[in-house]
């Protein structure tokens, strides 16, 4: 059982610490920009790409070390220095300082998420990967709505300092806890480079971890779908306070109202998924997150003035659970279709195509409601995501290749 395994237990325990502190401090800093220091609004759009762009620089990089260094290791050194960035934010004379350091924690960061995937494909066995990535998807949907509520709350009720420190705290405690797993099960199996032929093997190696992605029709395919539906997310959901501002002046609340149904579909849709011991129906869970997700931004194109809450909160909630289907079957479907020794690889390339799109899609999502107005493309967008997924439903055997499995009552079939 997963329970008895106390190695992903301690893991389980610092990836949560680690993933609750990226996003615990986010509210505290747009804070002290924008309330304290006064920021004009350029500088303090620079903050979200500060957190972003340097996943676009070094997670392949960090990809590639994962897959070669102590992953126990390399996860504990990148919570240490985020740790220490972040006492440093503490004390940061001005805006440019706490941005340059928030992209130095970032960049930090990069280094921990490759090497947690790899080293979880270490630890855990086959029949329990499915479990295993439920659990760090259900913590990881707990910290995005979590982590920035209860941050602004302290940084609100005391000061953005002590909310930074509570941070610096928990990736120092994510640190200690990743001491006690024992070293040997982060290690690297193989001989060690020679020094000479670092670069050339650092080069063959990111050039080996697309040629696996390129040419596994599982992974590929899958990694398609889960960048379409983020960059559905993405596109527009960072334009709803724009929709709510044109359809529903009056009713401000309902921001945060949908914030919850869409966290609540996220960690319901986890929940169910861990029913089961292993997945082989991608197609249904990536192609039907992606439609669940494209028919949450259709509906909300037709939110008024006077909708029912329910109307607002069920398209919320479904839209949930298609995040919770695509994040959590994308990393499954990473652990279990990838090599062992190319997960930290295949991790770093996700993360820097999340990244890109993490910068990309919210500038075109604004442009677009520039052209067409928020009601309109959201009711587009929605239309066109929904039809990807539910092509990738109606097509799923041709595009993921998979064979009709045996079946069990603890399979999600194809």
């Amino acid at each position: 059982m997963l329970r008895s395994n106390r190695s992903f237990a301690k893991m389980f325990a610092a990836y949560g610490l680690s993933a609750f502190g990226d996003y615990f401090d986010f509210m505290a800093i747009s804070i002290l920009m924008g309330f304290i220091w006064h920021s004009n609004a350029m500088t303090v759009a620079l903050l979200p790409l500060s957190f972003a762009v340097p996943g676009i620089l070094f997670s392949q990089l960090s990809g590639i070390l994962a897959d070669r260094w102590n992953k126990r290791n390399l996860m504990i050194a990148a919570d240490l220095i985020r740790a220490f960035i972040t006492v440093l934010m503490i004390f940061a004379p001005n805006e440019w300082w706490l941005l340059g350091l928030a992209a130095a924690r970032a960049a930090a960061r990069t280094f921990h998420y490759p090497a947690q995937q790899s080293m979880t494909r270490s630890v855990v066995g086959t029949d329990q990967l499915l479990q295993a990535t439920s659990l760090n998807g259900a913590v990881f949907q707990l910290s995005k709505v979590l982590g920035p509520l209860f941050g602004a709350s302290v940084a609100a009720a005391f000061a953005p300092s002590i909310c930074m420190a509570v941070n610096a705290a928990t990736f120092a405690l994510s640190a200690l806890l990743l001491l006690w797993v024992p070293a040997k099960q982060g290690s690297v199996k193989g001989e060690q480079q020679e020094a000479s032929g670092e670069k050339l093997a650092l080069r063959a190696a990111w050039r080996d971890g697309w040629r696996i992605l390129l040419q596994r029709r599982v992974l590929l395919t899958s990694l398609l779908f889960s960048l379409i539906g983020l960059a559905g997310i993405q596109l527009i959901d960072a334009q709803i306070t724009v929709l709510l501002r044109d359809t529903a002046p009056e009713r401000p609340e309902l921001l945060g109202w949908i914030v919850t149904a869409v966290g609540t579909g996220g960690l319901t849709g986890v929940a169910w998924l861990r029913r089961y011991q292993q997945l082989t129906g991608y197609g249904w869970l990536l192609g039907g997150g992606v439609a669940l997700i494209g028919l949450m931004f259709a509906a909300c194109s037709f939110f008024t003035q006077s909708s029912p809450l329910w109307f607002i909160l069920l398209p919320s909630f479904i839209g949930g659970l298609g995040t919770g289907f695509t994040s959590t079957g994308m990393n499954y479907i990473l652990q279990k279709e990838t090599p062992p020794d190319a997960i930290g690889r295949i991790s770093g390339i996700l993360d820097s195509l999340n990244s890109v799109i993490f910068v990309a899609a919210p500038l075109a999502g604004g442009v677009l409601i520039g052209i067409w107005g928020a009601s309109q493309t959201f009711l587009l967008v929605g239309a066109a995501i929904g039809a990807v997924g539910l092509a990738g439903i109606v097509t799923r055997r041709m595009l993921w290749k998979m064979p009709r499995p045996a079946g069990t009552a603890q399979s999600l079939e194809a």
